[in-house]
């Protein structure tokens, strides 16, 4: 069955995520859902002004057509959708996902990628119960990493959080193919370059990245109040893409791609 109308504003639902360790919620009859979800709502937004720009309104329901080999979603009315704020490791799981089946979805703006996607939070309808966030299905099952996205904005912290209670920690380096990394290490040097600025980290083994800042992009940083001359000495863990011509380079472009872990 659809998820109905009712069930479709996203942000009590993910906000609901947040409030039970991102656990389902019970959801009684029609009119209590709204009502639950309006007061939820208006408790948040005044609680929690941070994550009040968290996805669009509500969701819509659609249906899927198939999954591409790259784990994007095709729906039957046309439109390629890409999980927002993951990257796959094992994008085969999304195989249990079957044409025809209901998909309930809040896309994140109108601007489509190279490949004519757009970016979408994603949810399984459940009998009796709270629809499922696929996002956090697959972060759980160790089937995708949590990844940094400007259309993300305050439901980035959500996807963090989720990683974080899955206990997915780098204690080791985790090899993840293709050219996102995620790296976790001690800052061990922070200098200026004529046109960026470069972090140097090294891991738990010894291995060197460097996380590099473009001068265009510092406002990004100071904006949040993020003083990266300041992170050395600091264990940091670092997302984002590697330099086509030097994979030891990861490019920085927000704040969100650097989260201080001790």
């Amino acid at each position: 069955e659809p998820i109905t109308s009712s069930l479709g504003n996203l942000r009590s639902i993910l906000m609901s995520y947040r409030d039970n360790l991102f656990r389902p919620i019970a959801w009684g009859d029609e009119l209590g859902n709204i009502a639950r979800s309006v007061i939820l709502l208006v408790l948040l937004l005044i609680a929690q002004p941070a994550l009040a720009d968290c996805g669009p309104e509500s969701l819509e329901n659609v249906r899927l057509e198939r999954v591409s080999a790259e784990g994007d979603l095709l729906l039957q009315d046309g439109r390629k959708l890409r999980l927002a704020g993951l990257h796959l490791l094992r994008p085969e799981v999304l195989s249990v996902l079957k044409p025809t089946d209901f998909l309930a979805i809040g896309v994140l703006g109108s601007v489509k990628d190279r490949w004519s996607r757009l970016p979408a939070l994603v949810f399984l309808p459940e009998r009796g119960g709270a629809p499922e966030w696929l996002q956090e299905r697959l972060i759980r099952n160790g089937a995708a990493l949590a990844k940094p996205e400007q259309a993300l904005r305050d439901c980035w912290p959500l996807l963090t959080r989720i990683e974080k209670d899955a206990g997915h920690a780098l204690a080791t380096p985790l090899v993840e193919g293709g050219r996102f990394a995620r790296i976790e290490g001690r800052v061990t040097r922070v200098s200026d370059g004529r046109t960026a600025r470069f972090i140097g980290i090294t891991d738990i083994t010894g291995v060197r990245t460097t996380g590099m800042i473009q001068k265009r992009d510092f406002k990004r940083f100071s904006d949040r109040n993020i003083d990266v001359a300041a992170l050395r000495g600091q264990v940091i863990r670092i997302r984002g893409v590697r330099n086509l011509r030097n994979p030891a380079i990861v490019s920085l472009l927000s704040a969100d791609q650097i989260e201080i872990v001790r």
